[in-house]
């Protein structure tokens, strides 16, 4: 782990050089139900007024981020129509949505909603931070509101993809960006400071979120999920509030600390966990496998003893644990994002198949879509589906609950 760490630096230091770029600030317009895919380029810009279906194109809006790359595939104006039954429109064809309906649940595909996403940025509205709001468009009543955080040295906007699933069944996702430094273990938060931010962060977005979206947010039925070092970052904020959120979802969560943090930023799970919501966590066959580019570092991404089983062995019941056969620890990456980011972000091994990525997208976005609708909405006979994988559109190799 240690070693692996070393290498993330240089190859962190790569990724700088060769240009990974955060897009961060170019945005989004979705369309009414009923109208025309807007062409891209064509929507009018804002703000990210509240009651608008548009997002502002404010490059300017982050000065400590780095340039906006411009093969992102976020700049210009686009639309999400779930009610396509799994298709996009051709200027999304690349954002790595399948062509086809996935079979199974309906929960692994889209749900009835169309997501407007809207970027609000921190030099904004006093923001604490910067953030991606994904809103589901029309849907009536208080919705349910999800926080999700990225895993290390990624991006809030690389799960575009799960996270419009998610909240085109009927969720306000808030995806946030935090700080980890471009050089591994230099610079940035450790997982303890950047909890208290996300707390810090979460208690802001209950009183001003309202103001950004179209719909009534709910914040009675929260929920909290994280991938990687997210999954670690989130763990900590409920420890620091346990009434924080109902429910957590963990995707290939991983309790290490960066080399040169580890006296500052121990393991998380080393603490008692405090949380009593219920939980789950989905892990990766080849997470704790060696890194893609050889054997030459003993290392993985998702070493075993810090990941989704220590998580699902610390948690309380009830909880659910998945391990997904065949695909590693950033096969959840939009694939636009994860070929963008360069050989840091590729650095883990994974399934190698375009194909494979796009169905574990799309099962990673029902699983928590199933999950945040049991414990969420109420919907309990969703836990029969995270408890049998019979029905599941995805191999597995580990299914668990206690």
């Amino acid at each position: 782990m240690k070693r692996f760490f070393l290498f993330l630096a240089f190859l962190s230091a790569a990724a700088f050089l060769a240009g990974c770029e955060n897009s961060m600030g170019s945005m989004v317009t979705v369309a009414e139900p009923g109208d025309e895919p807007a062409a891209s380029g064509d929507a009018e810009t804002s703000d990210s007024d509240a009651a608008e279906p548009v997002v502002s194109d404010d490059e300017s809006a982050n000065p400590d981020s780095e340039p906006a790359d411009s093969d992102s595939g976020d700049s210009g104006t686009d639309d999400f129509d779930p009610a396509d039954t799994g298709t996009v429109d051709d200027d999304f064809s690349d954002s790595g949505f399948p062509d086809e309906e996935p079979a199974g649940n309906p929960v692994f595909n889209f749900g009835p909603y169309i997501v407007n996403m809207v970027d609000v940025n921190s030099n904004k509205d006093d923001a604490p931070r910067n953030f991606r709001i994904y809103e589901p468009t029309g849907a009536e009543g208080p919705v349910p509101v999800i926080h999700f955080l990225h895993g290390f040295m990624y991006k809030d906007f690389y799960y575009d993809d799960i996270l419009v699933q998610l909240s085109s069944h009927g969720f306000i996702v808030v995806s946030s960006q935090s700080d980890h430094g471009m050089v591994v273990g230099i610079g940035g938060d450790t997982s303890i400071e950047e909890a208290n931010e996300v707390v810090y962060f979460i208690g802001w977005l209950k009183e001003n979120l309202a103001a950004k979206v179209s719909v009534t947010p709910d914040f009675e039925n929260f929920g909290v999920a994280g991938h990687s070092r997210g999954g670690k970052v989130t763990n900590r904020v409920l420890n620091t509030d346990q009434t924080i959120a109902k429910s957590f979802f963990g995707v290939d969560p991983v309790d290490a600390a960066a080399k040169m943090q580890e006296s500052k930023d121990p393991e998380s799970l080393n603490d008692p966990v405090l949380f009593t919501g219920e939980s789950m966590f989905l892990g990766t066959e080849k997470g704790p496998q060696g890194l893609a580019i050889g054997d030459t570092i003993n290392s993985a991404c998702a070493p075993e003893g810090v990941n989704s089983v220590k998580f699902y062995a610390s948690y309380p019941s009830p909880s659910h644990h998945i391990i997904a056969a065949g695909v590693g620890h950033a096969d959840m990456v939009d694939p636009a994002d994860l070929s963008a980011c360069g050989t840091y972000c590729s650095a883990c091994k994974g399934s190698s198949d375009s194909g494979m990525n796009l169905m574990f997208i799309s099962y990673t976005g029902g699983l928590m879509t199933a999950f945040f609708n049991s414990t969420l909405k109420g919907m309990t006979e969703y836990e029969a589906l995270l408890n049998d994988a019979s029905t599941h559109p995805f191999a597995t190799t580990v299914v668990e609950h206690k």
